[in-house]
């Protein structure tokens, strides 16, 4: 069994996938729900920016990245359970969204202060998708890594935790893209310095789509996945992330 196969296996069980319609793909880089999201590694609550001024980022996986690195630590289809997957190759606007409440952006990693962080720090951004067909739908699984600088805000992570409860639904507009996004927190254990999980919906779009952003150091996951109406274990999103970050671990 290849390198990520045992850890994406237990996504097809459970028939995840990322139907990119539904989920609003964001080019820029997700049990009765409780929010452990937005909580330091090995805690389960709180979070604040004491914990950003105390932290020890010295372990490989915490540093900065180059694209070949960050590319040899994501899946490939050979690590792709079943059969019938191949790289998806679709194209996306690359205007950033707007949100109504504006304050809403926090919950998909997309507020001011990350769009600004961005644009000063990051030099690597690499992701993968893989596709196959099933039935009517089409099955995507979206895997993304974007390496910065300078260690990623702690505080951005925060307001994602903070607005959660409050962005239960707002208006996502991308393009021609116009919708009402659900929001629901995912309780996910810990993974990386700080991982955060939620579950959309959008009217009008089948399925709901999964999404658990984690940081570790100067680099930032995205995993994504489509889960049913009953939704999905985080912890299977949890372990493709884990892999990403172990293979990292390897890095010189």
């Amino acid at each position: 069994m290849t390198r990520a196969a045992r850890r994406l296996a237990p996504i097809a069980a459970l028939s995840l996938a990322l139907t990119l319609a539904a989920c609003g793909d964001s080019d820029d880089p997700p049990p009765t729900e409780t929010s452990t999201a937005a909580s330091p590694q090995g805690e389960s609550g709180e979070a604040g920016g004491e914990a950003e001024q105390e932290e020890s980022l010295d372990k490989p996986e915490q540093q900065q990245v180059d694209s070949a690195t960050a590319k040899a630590a994501l899946p490939t289809v050979e690590d792709m359970p079943g059969d019938g997957w191949g790289i998806d190759v679709s194209t996306f606007s690359t205007d950033p969204p707007k949100y109504d409440p504006a304050g809403c952006a926090a919950v998909e990693l997309d507020n001011d202060e990350d769009r600004a962080f961005t644009k000063d720090h990051r030099k690597v951004k690499e992701n993968i998708r893989f596709s196959r067909s099933n039935g009517d739908n089409l099955e995507i699984t979206a895997v993304y890594i974007d390496s910065y600088d300078e260690p990623y805000p702690l505080s951005v992570f925060d307001a994602a935790g903070e607005q959660v409860t409050s962005c239960e639904s707002y208006r996502w507009q991308r393009g021609n893209g116009d919708t009402t996004r659900h929001v629901k927190p995912l309780s996910t254990p810990a993974v990386g310095d700080r991982a955060f999980a939620v579950r959309l919906t959008s009217d009008g779009s089948p399925g709901a789509t999964d999404r658990l952003y984690v940081r570790s150091g100067h680099n930032v996951l995205t995993i994504m996945g489509e889960g049913d109406d009953d939704g999905s274990d985080g912890t299977l999103l949890a372990d493709i992330a884990q892999d990403i970050l172990d293979e990292l671990k390897k890095t010189p």
